[in-house]
């Protein structure tokens, strides 16, 4: 690689983010699982993982440190860990997501490696990628599948590809386009939010864990109608079921927040171009009606749409410092009490509401996303509920950490979100 590669800062929340997967042992890494829908051989597959490393800065970074760390993209494709296996019979995509969930990738050598599921006649069926989140997000994922899918439709030469431009922080995008964060780098909820873990485990001991659900798109398109005419956006309504699901799981909680995932590439100024990948999501802290556990689903979501509203207009903060301006020990301190063995969650459920791939991506013709999740084994929140619909599917993937939280709880939580939701679509 050139000695002039891309190269920029970490903003504190990535910095955070790197030394908290670091010290949890992988405990904010995303993995995915890539469903390939057509003969595909590895050897065109390569070409066209190659052409995407060298489009794509991010996929070439890797963690430089010094009294701050620095991204600097130079990593060589052939550098990337790229394992194969063949499989005989369908993909246990729970069993896979918890063995990767145990491999935290060096972040001073590269920041994703990949696995190639592969047929007996030696074509592959499926792709797992896992990533460190600090460097791009589930959305950025879809977006270097959507270029993958490109690729091979095209005939695209790998070797006159140029690279994009590496992106600045979105922290430091968001704070020029007027947004504001909480003071704190580390979000603390001051509300008396309190939910034990079930058993605490140090994060060595720590499994990750993720359940998934698919439903016909049509019935997710329906409840968005029906959302729209009433003038709710499908997001609070998905917030407001978590946090009302949440119910079920027999722990004696004080739950008073929900933190919202969203994308913030349409929040900077200028927008960030929906071709690039990196970190982009922020997150704000929506406070739950004091009577969240006898509120209905209509009531609770238009609460919590009025708070969504009030950080987009500006007039809330997201649950992020925005600043640059941090110090390196202060920031592995942090991390450590972050992530060593506590009693209780220090936050609450995390929603994160994708969206359509017709908006992310064009139509993928070779491949299905399935089963995008955060390995949670930083031991920050009790479960991730992760929503999203392609052409031919809408996806509900639900992310936990074992033994913090059990199997038991998540089946309650999964089982009533289910019911809350097709009992919605089924009345409208």
């Amino acid at each position: 690689m050139s000695s002039e590669a891309p190269s920029r800062e970490l903003g504190p929340q990535e910095a955070l983010f790197i030394e908290m997967t670091r010290l949890s042992y992988g405990g904010l890494q995303f993995v995915s699982f890539i469903k390939v829908c057509k003969p595909l051989s590895v050897d065109i597959l390569r070409k066209g993982l190659e052409y995407l490393h060298q489009r794509h800065p991010l996929l070439r970074a890797r963690i430089q440190r010094g009294e701050k760390l620095h991204w600097v993209c130079d990593v060589d494709f052939n550098d990337i860990p790229l394992k194969t296996c063949q499989v005989s019979g369908a993909l246990n995509l729970e069993d896979e997501f918890k063995n990767h969930g145990t491999n935290c990738l060096d972040s001073e050598k590269y920041v994703y490696s990949l696995k190639l599921y592969l047929d007996k006649e030696g074509f592959v069926k499926w792709i797992s990628v896992i990533n460190n989140h600090a460097a791009f997000d589930g959305r950025s994922v879809m977006t270097i599948f959507s270029d993958l899918d490109k690729f091979l439709r095209s005939s695209i030469d790998p070797e006159e590809t140029k690279s994009l431009a590496l992106q600045k922080s979105i922290a430091s995008q968001l704070k020029s386009a007027g947004y504001f964060g909480e003071k704190e780098i580390e979000h603390k909820n001051m509300r008396g939010f309190c939910w034990p873990v079930e058993k605490q485990a140090a994060p060595k001991e720590r499994r990750a864990c993720a359940v998934s659900y698919l439903m016909p798109p049509e019935k997710i398109h329906k409840l968005a109608r029906w959302g729209k005419d009433k003038g709710i956006k499908i997001t609070a309504i998905y917030c407001a079921i978590a946090s009302i699901a949440a119910r079920a799981i027999p722990v004696d909680k004080n739950l008073t927040e929900v933190i919202l995932a969203m994308d913030a590439r349409g929040l900077c100024s200028p927008s960030i171009p929906i071709g690039h990948i990196g970190a982009f999501s922020e997150t704000t802290s929506l406070d739950l009606p004091k009577n969240i556990e006898s509120a209905d689903v209509i009531d609770v979501a238009r609460k919590l749409q009025e708070q969504i509203f009030s950080v987009l207009l500006k007039q809330s903060p997201m649950t992020k410092n925005l600043s640059s301006d941090y110090k390196m020990d202060d920031i592995t301190r942090m991390a450590s009490v972050i992530t060593n063995q506590q009693k209780s969650f220090p936050a609450g459920i995390i929603v994160s509401n994708v969206g359509s791939m017709r908006l992310l991506a064009d139509e993928m013709q070779y491949f299905e996303i399935q089963k995008p999740m955060i390995t949670l084994t930083n031991g920050i929140n009790p479960l991730m509920a992760v929503t999203y619909t392609t052409y031919r599917n809408a996806v509900f993937v639900f992310g936990y950490c074992e033994p913090l939280i059990s199997r038991h709880s998540i089946d309650l939580f999964v089982d009533e979100y289910m019911r809350i939701l097709n009992n919605l679509i089924s009345s409208k």
